[in-house]
């Protein structure tokens, strides 16, 4: 005799990106449950492998039928048979093809992919340097066979190009790891070529912190000779804002209670969350003439609703640095980050205090505050010991 269930209405959870996964999402007798894909209905409907939102939506109404119909009749989960057989989806225009596809079509696939992510204008421009550079070295027979055929050699043979250092090599190693993990999950295989390559040790990117009697005549030198760049030194060092996105893209509507605070949605900071940082007097002061008069969605620096591209600041640093270099006012490893790391550098220094650090950089996790740190030469691996997780009984 079969078992009443009782269940509530399965909905859709979505979302407008194919960076976070989608599901259905319903209560079945008290317990809750959750599904990504048709396994526990023996379908092969799979919503979160497609590569467009508007497929992945057409699988999602399907999963969500396929689920209905199966509660409705009392038979959720189906139950694996020896005679059952997973039939093919019928419902798609354009179903993710076989494994037949080469090596190239795949990759192609995959960076169209990654381009349409919630991904950083950066990160997407370096993908589509490494498959670029990575279909140029490849022989044709390489590109035109089977992406499981490529071997770990000619992976390391591909990466030496890159070996001038560490860090560039690691980059390059993991943004053609991305491509080639994407590819994989069209044909449902996992591609493990690049994990097994070689890795080589990055060396930190030094950002050295500015000694105390640099700042005031650094500062007052770019607000002679470049102020927008003096105002993004102050409020890089004051308000613990990133110079090239978080700084930069700053309009009059970022600043809040009499340009007390700057308010940042989950878009509009590297965290992905909403961020609330205090501006101090000395900032407040240099901003109040420069802002009056504009409008909200003005920014503060193009002083109109378009921004500066993004190499703006990399462009006017760059030189403002050889100009100070030569006047003795700066020293290698210093740059436009600096001010951010000293101010990061006093404040641990006056309270050993990681998670209000971590706070006031915007640092998703403790862990990247942690390495942050060390990078700066300003804790080691006993003081990390510290902040290791306790267990007491």
């Amino acid at each position: 005799m079969s078992t009443l269930n009782h269940y509530t209405e399965p909905q859709i959870i979505n979302f407008n990106t194919l960076s976070k996964h989608a599901y259905i999402e319903f209560y079945l007798n008290g317990k809750r449950i959750r599904i990504a894909n048709g396994d526990t209905l023996l379908q092969r409907i799979k919503p979160n492998r497609c590569q467009s939102i508007e497929e992945r939506n057409q699988l999602l109404s399907k999963l969500h039928f396929e689920l209905k119909k199966a509660l409705e009749s009392g038979k959720y989960p189906v139950k694996q048979t020896p005679e059952a057989k997973i039939p093919q989806p019928t419902f798609v225009d354009n179903p993710v093809e076989t494994i037949s596809q080469s090596a190239i079509q795949l990759l192609f696939k995959a960076v169209r992919s990654k381009l349409r992510d919630d991904l950083s204008k950066k990160y997407k421009r370096n993908l589509k340097s490494v498959y670029r550079q990575f279909k140029k070295f490849a022989t044709e027979d390489e590109l035109n066979s089977s992406i499981t055929s490529i071997s770990t050699t000619r992976i390391e043979s591909f990466l030496l190009q890159f070996n001038k250092s560490g860090t560039y090599y690691m980059n390059k190693r993991r943004d053609l790891g991305v491509l080639f993990s994407a590819a994989g999950r069209l044909i449902d295989q996992s591609v493990e070529v690049i994990q097994k390559s070689k890795k080589k040790k990055s060396k930190a990117k030094l950002h050295k912190a500015y000694e105390r009697d640099q700042l005031k005549p650094i500062l007052s030198y770019l607000k002679a000779h470049n102020p927008n760049l003096y105002i993004c030194s102050l409020l890089t060092y004051g308000a613990w804002l990133r110079p090239h996105e978080e700084v930069r893209l700053l309009t009059v509507g970022n600043f809040k209670n009499d340009l007390s605070e700057v308010h940042l949605s989950g878009e509009e900071n590297k965290g992905g969350r909403v961020r609330v940082v205090h501006i101090p007097e000395y900032i407040r002061v240099e901003l109040r003439d420069k802002l009056d008069g504009l409008g909200r969605h003005d920014n503060i620096f193009s002083l109109n609703e378009v921004p500066f591209n993004e190499y703006y600041f990399n462009t006017q640093w760059s030189r403002a640095w050889a100009k100070m270099y030569k006047l003795g006012l700066i020293f290698e490893d210093q740059t436009i980050y600096s001010f951010r790391h000293t101010a990061a550098v006093q404040l641990y220094r006056r309270t050993k205090d990681v998670h209000l650090l971590q706070q006031l950089l915007g640092h998703s996790a403790i862990t990247v505050t942690l390495k942050y740190l060390r990078n700066l030469g300003e804790i080691n691996s006993e003081e990390l010991a510290k902040y290791a997780p306790q267990l007491e009984f």
